[in-house]
């Protein structure tokens, strides 16, 4: 007599393994437990190609011994069990490949180039400004101490005309003048006659408080030193080996003034 045994029962018809084992993959919801339901069931469906092909060749299945199930079977692998369901090797994730726009690269060069030039020609256009306003600066600090001079006329004119001439000791003409030698030269242009050392000037002139543009200054007393008073603080004079006549500032207290 038959008995029904509770649990799962295959239906009626031929045993597919192929079929049986696609739904044992769907119906598993979880991956652990489906890898675990496809492994068993490839160990059935190898048993089962095992068994058919032993039979299609005449060969004694209990002869031959209990048929191997599992994955050791040679004659299909789990690997190939899950191919044959659909199931393959997850795809190895790659590196994305970076390409290199080399128009973009050469524009950004040529911008990095032409940014330098503009930096550069921008640093020697400010040199240049620099350099100008230097320039004009002198210019206007020369322009500055002319004005200082009264009108070039009478002793002062003619001592202006003799600017940028060298100081040579003992010297009375253009070629080159001590301090005494200037003025004494200066005055002569002028058609007054003075003596030629600074000591016998001073003895001579008569002495003012209130010199005016054409005196004479003196330093020292006896005098080792003279020029012609221009302005307050200002004379023209030949100073010293290494400079030559112009309008220089008196640089320490005079001795006194004197005017012819």
């Amino acid at each position: 007599m038959a008995q029904n045994v509770p649990g799962r029962h295959r239906a009626p018809g031929r045993f597919n393994a192929i079929s049986e084992l696609k739904t044992i993959a769907r119906e598993s919801a979880q991956p652990a437990v489906k890898g675990a339901a496809i492994v068993a069931a490839s160990g059935g469906l190898v048993a089962s190609f095992a068994g058919t092909a032993n039979a299609a060749d005449g060969v004694n299945s209990a002869a031959a011994g209990p048929a191997v199930v599992g994955p050791q079977v040679g004659t299909l692998k789990a690997s190939n069990a899950l191919s044959a369901i659909g199931y393959g090797k997850p795809a190895l994730k790659s590196t994305p490949l970076v390409i290199e726009d080399i128009k973009v690269k050469r524009e950004r060069a040529e911008a990095a180039a032409a940014a330098a030039a503009d930096k550069a020609a921008a640093s020697r256009a400010a040199d240049r400004a620099a350099a100008a306003d230097r320039a004009s600066r002198s210019t206007a600090r020369v322009a500055l101490d002319n004005a200082k001079i009264p009108s070039a006329s009478g002793i002062v004119g003619i001592a202006q005309s003799f600017f940028g001439v060298p100081y040579v000791y003992g010297g009375s003409s253009p070629s080159g003048f001590d301090c005494s030698g200037f003025t004494s030269y200066v005055y002569r242009q002028a058609g007054i006659s003075i003596p030629r050392t600074a000591s016998a000037q001073q003895a001579a002139a008569t002495r003012v408080s209130d010199p005016q543009p054409g005196d004479l200054v003196f330093f020292g007393s006896p005098a080792y030193h003279v020029g012609i008073y221009v302005s307050p603080g200002r004379m023209i004079d030949a100073q010293r080996p290494g400079t030559v006549i112009g309008n220089h500032s008196i640089w320490t207290a005079p001795s006194g003034y004197g005017r012819f």
